[in-house]
């Protein structure tokens, strides 16, 4: 079985736009779609500790790129919508624990943003093929593993609620306005371009920043808690595939088929990175124990067998991979 592919012919002839394409996923695909010939317009908010930069798109064509800083929802991102053949909209707000600091935020940034986004895509462009990026945090904690698009959403954080109310306004217009849309609830991302600086953006950059600088990995508890990681290149392959006709108003999981411990994480990151960093053990803090989910371990047959998608990498190759990168770019260890 081979992934289904984008219509490049009509990307190249039309362009897309890529929301949040300052952003770790989002400049990944831009510079893929660049790498394919496609003109990109990208939006983004740059918004403070969520991990968009301009420097992310260093090294690419810029004439094939256009910029436009603002929120996604701003009326100057009309005219932008106009004539793509693709939307790649992967904006909005990652921290689970900054959504139970400032949860209208959070609401304001992955839903009402959102609303405002499809009401005027619908408008000026509702013929465009639409990727939106959810998240498997919709599901909260589980009971079964692993875990397929019916398990129940039960989301524990503002952020995970927020998601999956964006989710399903991308599935009202679906099917109200018969708009070509898909959802995709991603799981843990990691790789080249991923703000390493924030200690809220999730545990891989974390643990990746830690190891490079030779610092002790905390684990809370005793790390058993286990994850399904992907390599962003195997997401930016999974958006590519949804864009195509046959994945139109599905909502697919996107995780990796093989999971590990936290501890396993933190070990071979550690050996691969060589910096003497070392594996420690941390009580929980109360802020991040409330929204633990425990372990994940994500079920992804159906894009498999609807677009013929499965991760190409596993997690030590990926590991090596991003490590070489921010070797190779050390200004992601200091940038804000």
């Amino acid at each position: 079985m081979h992934p289904a592919h984008p219509d490049l012919d009509a990307l190249r002839t039309h362009g897309c736009v890529v929301t949040g394409g300052l952003g770790f996923i989002g400049s990944n695909l831009v510079h893929r779609l660049v790498a394919e010939g496609v003109a990109v317009r990208v939006v983004d908010a740059v918004v403070a500790e969520h991990g968009a930069n301009p420097r992310n798109l260093d090294a690419i064509d810029t004439s094939s790129v256009e910029v436009l800083e603002t929120d996604i929802g701003d009326a100057r991102v009309a005219p932008l919508l106009r004539g793509v053949s693709h939307v790649f909209n992967l904006a909005g707000q990652v921290s689970h624990t900054a959504s139970m600091t400032d949860p209208v935020r959070d609401l304001e940034l992955n839903t009402i943003t959102h609303a405002r986004f499809l009401e005027m895509l619908r408008v000026e462009n509702p013929e465009a093929r639409v990727v939106h990026t959810s998240t498997r945090q919709v599901y909260g904690r589980v009971d079964r593993f692993p875990v397929d698009e019916h398990t129940p959403a039960r989301p524990i954080d503002v952020n995970g609620v927020a998601k999956l109310a964006g989710e399903h306004l991308h599935m009202v217009y679906a099917r109200a306005h018969r708009m070509s849309i898909t959802s995709l609830r991603l799981t843990n991302v990691f790789g080249p371009r991923q703000r390493l600086t924030s200690d809220e953006l999730g545990f891989l950059p974390v643990f990746v920043r830690k190891a490079l600088q030779g610092e002790s990995i905390e684990l809370f508890g005793g790390g058993e808690q286990r994850r399904d990681c992907l390599y962003v290149d195997d997401v930016v392959d999974a958006i590519l595939a949804a864009s195509t006709p046959k994945a139109l108003g599905a909502v697919y999981n996107v995780g990796h088929v093989r999971s590990h411990s936290l501890r396993e994480i933190a070990d071979e990151l550690t050996s691969l990175a060589g910096t003497g960093s070392e594996v420690v053990t941390t009580p929980w803090p109360p802020v991040h124990r409330r929204i633990d989910i425990g372990s994940f371990e994500t079920d992804s047959s159906a894009i498999r067998h609807d677009l013929g998608w499965e991760p190409a990498t596993d997690l030590t190759t990926g590991l090596r991979n991003t490590i070489d990168f921010y070797r190779e770019h050390p200004w992601y260890l200091s940038s804000t």
